[in-house]
């Protein structure tokens, strides 16, 4: 049984079976939107992402603040294409989208970390989701929902509400398609899992998607005269 990459192991390379998939499809869980959102402030929009895109583009990966690899890692989907002519898609659900607002709107103080977020107003969390989430997803990479996943995938070890976001990974794109989940949860990251959906660190897809792009654009060899 295929099992997802583990802590410590090297990022994925872009091998002949990712080269030749329908798609790249790639779920982010809901903390890497979070993340985003604390770095960026409240209330979010593009032309703070993209100020601090630029800003942070040459910064080393796996740095001391993971909300930067966070913002990374959304950034490199913006074009809807993986590497060569391999398109690449950012799919989310329903469980996604609530929990992102959710969270986002919680307030910074609570007796346990399921009760505190980002302190946010409603307006401006439900307004992350249209603006950051739905933009990845549909407007910047051509991506889909997978509507309303109530069937949690790989639980135990992941808890239900990661298992939700697994699962989404599990039912996005087609069944040509090479999956990524993408997560800055130790736990989920270093779970060993069902499935063939490839779990990865933010660093780790951003190192992923920049070699496979560079692989891809090295000029072929020219075949030798006979």
């Amino acid at each position: 049984m295929p099992v997802a990459a583990v802590v410590g192991s090297a990022s994925p390379s872009m091998d002949s079976g990712t080269a030749a998939a329908s798609c790249v499809a790639v779920v982010f869980d809901v903390n890497v939107y979070l993340d985003v959102a604390e770095l960026l402030g409240e209330p979010f929009s593009w032309e703070k992402f993209d100020i601090a895109a630029a800003r942070y583009h040459a910064v080393p990966l796996n740095g001391p603040d993971r909300k930067i690899d966070s913002l990374r890692a959304l950034a490199v989907t913006q074009s809807g294409k993986f590497a060569g002519r391999v398109p690449l898609q950012v799919w989310t659900s329903e469980h996604i989208d609530n929990l992102v607002d959710l969270k986002a709107s919680q307030p910074q103080e609570g007796e346990c970390p399921e009760d505190r977020g980002l302190g946010w107003s409603q307006e401006n969390a439900a307004a992350l989701v249209d603006d950051l989430v739905w933009a990845i997803v549909f407007d910047k990479s051509g991506g889909y929902t997978c509507g309303n996943v109530e069937i949690p995938y790989g639980t135990p070890p992941l808890s239900h509400e990661d298992g939700l976001v697994y699962s989404t990974a599990r039912q996005c794109c087609d069944d040509q398609a090479m999956r990524y989940c993408v997560t800055s949860d130790r736990s989920f990251r270093t779970s060993r899992l069902p499935g063939d959906i490839t779990v990865l660190y933010p660093h780790e897809w951003v190192d992923f998607v920049r070699r496979s792009r560079a692989r891809a654009a090295m000029p072929k060899p020219r075949a030798e005269p006979q």
